[in-house]
């Protein structure tokens, strides 16, 4: 265990906080949920080798490791391109799952090249799903779509439906991250129905806790946790830590919305032990991230700026640019409660710009109402305006695409947060002079204009 998880988990027993409205969405096991069955071509020996690593690959990725490399060892002193291809597919889905995209990257090229040349399709299909997940990693969500579409249309011409719900899930998690819930649900309810005739467990497992995390999104935490108990009882059944941390994670994040920290912080707690020893530098992120917003709930913001900083450390080190952007936003919020409004908008902007690169609709949504206040705190009202446009517009955007109305609650905190800054600097005869004429619209940015009439 790292130095500076050991420093986290001492502080980590007697605090909490509510879980940010996206919880950290499953993508590990999308890589390779199930592996494509080698073709009869592969060399006996090195499909041993990689069966090997396979049954550890969830629970000892660096034992993996070992299994998977001699096979690529053995593939060459053989020159056999089938099994070299085999093998260095299976090196690049553990290189992704410990975090080195760009080696997973290389991995999964030579593979594609090989199969290529070979004119193997299973393969070229499995790999093509491989390079999209590493995309959706970086957040080039259109490229990823593009290599997943690729995939699946290949994998249907096969007539491997089931083995085309890889790119199915991968696609509805890129439509949990954009916002679009109805798309995602949809994606992951078909997952759930081809997985479950075909008793395809690790792809079951994948798809309930990608749906779990878009409940989330919603509120709607009951239907959350009746998902990530089913997965939790499957994932400890088959010894599946990877997917264990992840539900953990998750089902804190239910608890943290519902407003019960003991249960949330019992079960981050579980998630941050189990992903440090997985070495999950992905998981790490997020859930680090997390219990930084728990922190921030509570009012220890030195120890929430600690736990910021390295998710925030944990992201760039993966070119994470998502979960990068989702930890800025939560420290914009965390100078923004504290106070410090420069230092707020100074995170929050690097976050939009991120999050304007990748469309995440979601997470830009909260960005712009932290930085609505930020700027009204400041005086900056054209700023704050501006920002309360693209708050509604975004807003606007995301109840066209979704059959529910997107939660209000960030709105709420700003126009409170706005009454009270306004009732602070102008003194109450304004304040109610705006709150009558306009109700509950962002009174600070309206006093902006009350002044601005008063000069001329």
């Amino acid at each position: 265990m790292n130095t500076a998880c050991q420093y986290m988990l001492i502080q980590l027993r007697i605090r909490i906080r509510k879980l940010p409205a996206v919880t950290g969405v499953f993508i590990l096991g999308l890589l390779l949920v199930a592996v494509i069955p080698a073709p009869a071509q592969v060399l006996p020996s090195v499909e041993a080798l990689v069966k090997q690593a396979e049954e550890v690959r969830n629970t000892n990725p660096p034992q993996a490791l070992v299994y998977a490399t001699q096979a690529l060892e053995l593939a060459r002193k053989t020159k056999h391109k089938p099994s070299l291809a085999r093998a260095h597919r299976y090196i690049g889905v553990i290189y992704f799952m410990t975090g080195n995209l760009d080696v997973a990257r290389q991995q999964f090229d030579s593979s594609y090249a090989l199969y290529t040349k070979l004119k193997d399709q299973k393969g070229i299909a499995a790999c093509l799903n491989n390079i999209g997940v590493i995309y959706q990693e970086k957040g080039e969500y259109p490229e990823a779509i593009r290599y997943f579409e690729q995939s699946i249309a290949l994998k249907t011409k096969l007539g491997d439906i089931a083995g085309a719900t890889s790119g199915m899930l991968n696609t509805g998690t890129i439509y949990s991250y954009t916002g679009e819930n109805r798309k995602a649900i949809q994606a992951f309810e078909k997952v759930i129905e081809i997985a479950g005739e075909s008793k395809d467990t690790s792809r079951l497992i994948d798809a309930r806790i990608n749906l779990g995390t878009v409940y989330i999104n919603m509120k709607r935490l009951e239907q959350a946790l009746e998902q990530l108990n089913i997965v939790l009882g499957m994932a400890e059944a088959t010894g599946d830590d990877y997917s264990k941390a992840y539900c953990l994670n998750n089902i804190g994040g239910v608890y943290q919305n519902a407003g019960n920290t003991a249960k949330a912080i019992e079960y981050l707690n579980q998630a941050l032990v189990l992903r440090d020893d997985l070495d999950d530098v992905a998981g790490l992120a997020t859930t680090l991230d997390n219990l930084g917003k728990l922190y921030s709930k509570t009012g220890d913001a030195e120890l929430a700026v600690s736990y910021f900083f390295q998710a925030l450390q944990y992201s760039q080190q993966l070119n994470d640019k998502r979960s990068a952007a989702i930890t800025l936003n939560s420290m914009g919020e965390l100078f923004r409660k504290t106070g410090d409004f420069e230092q707020s908008v100074e995170y929050l902007k690097k976050g939009v710009e991120i999050a304007r690169e990748i469309g995440l609709k979601q997470d830009l949504r909260g960005m712009y109402g932290n930085l609505i206040i930020s700027y009204s705190a400041q005086k900056q009202f054209d700023s704050a305006e501006v920002y309360l446009a693209l708050y509604r517009t975004m807003a606007d955007s995301l109840k066209r695409i979704n059959t529910e109305q997107p939660d209000d609650e960030q709105m709420e905190d700003v126009v409170s947060e706005g009454n009270n800054l306004l009732t602070s600097f102008e003194g109450s005869c304004l304040y109610w002079l705006v709150m009558a004429s306009l109700g509950t619209v962002l009174v600070v940015i309206v006093a902006r204009s009350f002044w601005r009439k008063r000069k001329s």
